[in-house]
């Protein structure tokens, strides 16, 4: 159907697809259209959608609500999104008589609908649409105790006086129902409905708590000084508390309300007499809010107020006033509160000094303190550094904080001043003040250095270190002499953050001549002094230096070094660990330790394995089992080297610790293999629990294995949970797919389920079967010299052939481990899926050829997608993993964890006119270089057998267009287009758009095919058709759409399924129930086209005959009369199936 149905990502092309869009559309059409197309994702285009919904006037709103299913009947989110999009478009416009149409037509069709639900939806739209018009149409509803609420919040929308009286009368009539008066009250409460605040205060008598309360907060958001009386008094009947009904917080709501309104007098006086009353009782909250009021209103001339608030013994009340003094502060307003400062007692000055710090975190705030003047020589600030003084910790505290926010640095002094003390609490007040403070303090903190204490000079060094104080390195240095040992420490602490590159050698000398106590802190400072180099400098300056230092002294740079991260200093410390003995190789392996990345670990692996150095092994295998098993690494990497550990791990308990890591990577290998130590007795609960977590985290994990492997588990568990987790398996199991899943292929014995390779598939096919059998002895006595098994592992030598299998494959996922052979020579190797070349395996390093590219590609690949998306290989000589996925013609590739290749197409080498072959072996490549492989499964999917022509179509003359084992013949959208389950497949997308066309061009032929629809589906089979533009117009479509949906219930005859769209109506009524599949032949010879749906023709016309007059739809067709073009499956945006396509071309 011509544009009925667009998917999401129609909507994003250009603004050009709008301008193929035909007009003169009727109101049934443009709201399957916009339907259709909704929710639109861009605002242009969802404009032009709703310009086109507004035409459409009451007509278009009438049908809209008519499609709206009642509730647990479908869903209703196209609908209510184009009548809501509707509603803000016609008000946006400011289009008067669009909007009085709309509101006219909602309240048309509220009077129809008898749904709860589809009413409130309604009387929502007119709340954002309708006005005094629609007032008569909505006080129906303030009597139907759920529809109330909705219709009342409408009409307060609407604040018009029409609106006010049916509100008012509404209330009166509703005396005995409190339900609708709640909804009605609380309308009332969110709008500025003031006319009914009589009718409110008459409700206030009722004894139900829960209206009375409801009529309070109302009166405290629309009432006036009128309401001021009533709701006093309640507010004092609870003792200006919190309770059930809220009436002394509404209480104060309406009076800040009458403040905020400007009745300032009638605010004031009752303020004034809730502060007096609260007062008395007690209430401080309530006389916070009293105060706030009157400062509000009485800004600067209530000072006085603040003033006697400081003298309450409440420190709540004193904190409120002084918050609230920040709307009314100036000048005049900060000098007297200095000067109050200054005289006041402990407690209140304390109050005001933090006041003073809080307004200074406002900049202009800060910048008007640091201005005022008390007297003409007199700053403000000086009576704040008095207070610094102040015997009172708390006051000390407080004035020391306001100096840091107020950020003068004439004030640093007074602070660091403070480093000197005997009394430690207010040293460290001093060092937090100091860090905090911005700009530079380390002038007066060296002063006070050499004034202080212990605790002082250690703040103080600690101070310029926190501040990179290079400038006073020698202040450092001088205390790293004392003779207090705290102070000595603290000092060579500080080097590493006061050293610049010019002290390297300072630093080195140091660290060449130091005491062991003091070399940790000294290598730091040297790795701080080189940090501003380049890697490869910082490597050669340190290395330079370990020359001259000699053989003595060049292991303390082992962990300068190490921070390089580079490789070339990995392999000094390496070697230095090799051949250094006592000192030197404990400083070589510490670096080590304390390096990153899969190289260090490496390096520590190569220790393990180490026969010379048993001493460092359990440091080492813990560090390397730390580093290999870090969340970045993708869980195949990981589980690749946990492997590695577990092979060489010497203790239960090491082997317990890789097991629960072996856990973390959550991969299907890793619970086979930690599978294989269920029957260890020490390692049991370990591999136990990994086995059952990864499969019970992965549901996708099914199959014989997986199930043999969970029974195990259940068997061996031995913990306090074990109960549940055997219930929790049980229930896994009883709910896991009843599938073979993963087979092995390689037992890790011999080549069972392998044979050598014979040709190609082109050519096996050709021979004859006992031609076959001869050349196949021959190709296994040959494999059997060239491929071998070593401890569990396939190899192969790097002479002959491929390895087969057995067994050939149509649809599968597979696991295969690869390690090339770091000696070569050219190290190359693949995986030839269904006898085609292929999965690439090589080394990177190979540039000439291309490899650094990676592995994992589809190598022989001409027009798709060749190389991988990244480099994902491990080095030359270690371990990965492949997990490649192939459905039809599609190849997935994932390489140690990481996506290489996304479903592309894998051509057919051998031919490649050609599919690739629906059936085939698996090859392991030979290409003259040593490869090892492990860990070698395949689970087969479930597949259509592949669709072949009857005896009668093949004399016929058909061919197969598409046989459910690719798409080889076809172009265009395969995104969308995609192959599932032997069918093709259409599921839209937002990312891709288009039709998927055939590659070749027809004339005249029968083509038949079967197709699946889906509820409300809309497609089209377009014929004749070029490869761009619209099909229904540049050539021709056939329509594919769900008759029976009510979406189209309104379409005109020509454009339902089988007709030539705008042309030809086809007979309706001959579909297959929805689910089921349906057959079709459409026989296109000349200008006749016919369409048999199931059996009955449908349409049996001539398309000369049928526009001799004009075409029906009044629309130009320019390529209706093409003599030939594609055939095509036109995409309008919803899922349909397509399957056993074939076609015959007809000759004259």
């Amino acid at each position: 159907m011509k544009k009925i149905y667009l998917p999401i990502g129609a909507l994003l092309l250009s603004a050009s697809l709008w301008a193929q869009e035909p007009q003169g559309r009727t109101a049934s059409t443009i709201v399957a259209d916009v339907l259709a197309q909704m929710p639109a994702q861009k605002q242009a285009e969802y404009n032009k959608l709703l310009q086109s919904l507004s035409t459409t006037g009451e007509d278009g709103v009438a049908m809209l609500v008519k499609m709206i299913n009642e509730p647990g009947k479908g869903s209703n989110s196209q609908v209510e999104y184009a009548l809501s999009g509707l509603t803000h478009y016609v008000m946006a416009t400011g289009n008067e008589s669009a909007r009085l149409t709309t509101a006219t037509a909602y309240g048309k069709v509220l009077e129809q609908v008898s749904t709860r639900e589809i009413k409130a939806f309604i009387i929502r739209q007119l709340q954002l649409v309708g006005k005094d018009e629609s007032v008569s149409v909505l006080a129906k509803y303030l009597t139907q105790e759920n529809l109330a609420g909705p219709a009342a919040r409408a009409l307060v929308s609407f604040n018009s006086a029409k609106a006010d009286n049916a509100l008012t009368a509404a209330l009166q009539s509703a005396k005995n129902n409190v339900s609708i008066q709640k909804d009605i009250i609380q309308a009332i409460a969110e709008a500025d409905a003031t006319g009914v605040e009589q009718a409110l205060l008459d409700l206030l008598a009722t004894q139900d708590q829960n209206l009375q309360k409801v009529t309070l907060y109302a009166l405290s958001q629309i009432g006036s000084a009128t309401s001021l009386n009533a709701l006093g008094a309640l507010a004092e009947k609870s003792a200006f508390t919190m309770e059930n009904t809220g009436a002394n917080e509404a209480y104060i709501a309406l009076i800040k309300k009458l403040a905020a309104d400007g009745n300032t007098q009638a605010a004031e006086a009752a303020a004034n007499d809730l502060l007096s009353k609260a007062t008395k009782l007690g209430k401080t909250q309530t006389r916070n809010s009293a105060l706030e009021i009157l400062l509000s209103i009485q800004k600067e001339k209530g000072l006085k107020l603040v003033l006697a608030a400081l003298k309450d013994a409440s420190k709540e009340y004193r904190n409120a006033a002084l918050d609230y003094t920040s709307s009314i502060v100036n000048d005049e307003v900060y000098i007297t509160l200095f000067k109050t400062m200054d005289k006041a007692k402990p407690e209140p000055k304390t109050d005001i000094l933090n006041w003073i710090a809080s307004q200074s975190e406002c900049p202009v705030q800060r910048e008007a303190i640091r201005k005022v003047m008390i007297k003409f020589d007199q700053p403000a600030t000086e009576l704040i550094r008095k207070q610094v003084k102040n015997n009172d910790f708390g006051v000390k505290e407080a004035a020391v904080w306001a100096l840091v926010k107020l950020g003068d640095p004439n004030t640093i002094g007074d602070i660091s001043a403070l480093l000197t003390s005997s009394d430690e609490q207010v040293v460290k007040l001093a060092q937090r003040a100091l860090a905090s403070f911005k700009g530079d303090i380390s002038t007066p903190v060296v002063k006070a250095i050499d004034k202080s204490k212990e605790a002082g000079k250690i703040a103080g060094i600690e101070l310029l270190a926190q501040r990179k104080s290079s400038a006073n390195l020698n202040t450092v240095l001088a205390q790293t002499k004392s003779d207090n040992e705290s102070v000595k420490k603290a000092a060579y602490a500080a080097l590493k953050d006061v050293v610049e590159e010019r002290d390297l050698v300072n630093m080195c000398g140091m660290l060449e001549t130091a005491d062991a106590s003091t070399i940790v802190p000294l290598q730091q400072a040297v790795i701080t002094a080189v940090s501003g180099m380049s890697k490869e400098a910082q490597v050669s300056t340190i290395s330079n230096r370990m020359l001259q230092a000699g053989e003595s002294k060049k292991h303390l740079y082992y962990i300068v070094l190490a921070q390089t991260g580079d490789a070339k200093a990995l392999s000094v410390i390496s070697e230095g660990f090799a051949k250094g003995q006592g000192a030197a190789k404990d400083a070589a392996f510490e670096a080590l330790m304390s390096c990153k990345g899969l190289e260090a670990a490496d390096a520590l692996y190569a220790i393990c394995k180490d026969s010379s150095a048993p001493g460092y092994f359990d440091r080492a295998m813990n560090a390397y089992v730390k580093l290999v098993s870090n969340a970045q690494y993708t869980g195949e990497n990981r589980l690749i080297r946990l492997r590695k550990a577990m092979e060489i791990a010497k203790t239960d308990a090491q082997k317990v610790a890789i097991l629960k890591q072996i856990e973390r990577t959550g991969t299907y290998l890793g619970m086979l293999y930690a599978g294989e130590f269920l029957n260890e007795k020490p390692l049991q609960q370990a591999a136990a629990n990994a086995v059952m977590n990864i499969a019970l985290g992965n549901k996708t994990y099914t199959g014989e294995n997986v199930k043999t492997l969970l029974n195990k588990v259940k068997e061996v568990l031995d913990n306090p949970d074990a109960g549940y987790q055997k219930q929790a398996i049980q229930k896994h199991l009883d709910e896991m797919a009843d599938e073979k899943g993963f087979v092995s292929l390689f037992n890790g014995k011999d080549l069972s389920g392998w044979k050598g390779l014979v040709k190609n598939p082109i050519l096996r096919a050709k021979m004859k079967p006992e031609e076959l059998a001869a050349e196949q002895a021959k190709a296994d006595e040959k494999a059997r010299s060239t491929w071998s098994v070593q401890d569990g592992v396939l190899v192969f030598n790097g002479k002959g052939d491929n390895l087969c299998t057995d067994k050939q494959y149509g649809d599968f996922e597979m696991y295969v481990d690869w390690m090339l052979d770091p000696a070569g020579p050219e190290a190359d190797a693949g995986v030839y899926l269904r006898g085609t070349p292929q999965v690439q395996i090589w080394d990177t390093a190979r540039v000439k050829v291309g490899a650094q590219v990676g592995s994992g590609g589809l190598y022989n690949n001409q027009k798709n997608p060749s190389q991988p998306l990244k480099v994902a290989d491990n080095k030359l000589g270690e371990w990965n993993s492949f997990y490649i996925k192939m459905v039809g013609d599609r190849v997935t590739v994932y390489l140690n964890g990481e996506l290489v290749v996304n479903n592309v197409i894998l051509e057919n080498y051998w031919d490649r006119s050609q599919p690739i072959f629906p059936i085939e072996q698996i090859e392991l490549q030979a290409h003259g270089s040593k490869v090892s492989y492990r860990n070698i499964l395949v689970k087969e999917l479930k597949r259509a057998e592949p669709f072949q022509l009857s005896e009668q179509e093949k004399k016929e003359g058909f061919k197969v267009l598409f046989d459910g084992t690719n798409m080889h013949n076809w172009t265009g959208n395969t995104v969308d287009y995609v192959l599932e389950d032997g069918c093709i497949s259409m599921k839209p997308s937002t990312a891709h758009g288009g039709n998927l066309y055939t590659k070749d061009e027809y004339k005249d032929f029968v083509y038949r095919f079967e197709f699946q629809l889906t509820p409300g589906a809309n497609n089209g089979l377009g014929i004749r058709t070029p490869l761009e533009g619209d099909a229904a117009y540049v050539g021709m479509e056939l329509q594919i759409l769900d008759n029976e949906a009510p979406i189209y219930k309104d379409l005109k005859v020509y454009q339902y399924h089988g007709s030539v769209y705008g042309i030809i109506p086809a007979k309706r009524g001959f579909h297959k129930p929805m689910g089921e599949w349906n057959y079709q032949e459409v026989v296109a010879k000349g200008n006749r086209i016919t369409v048999t749906l199931n059996g009955t023709v449908i349409l049996d016309g001539d398309i000369k005959e049928a526009t001799k007059n004009g075409t029906p739809d009044g629309k130009q067709h320019p390529g209706l009369f093409n003599e030939k073009g594609h055939i095509g499956f036109l995409g309008h945006g919803s899922p349909v199936k397509f399957r056993n396509i074939r076609i015959k071309e007809l000759k004259k």
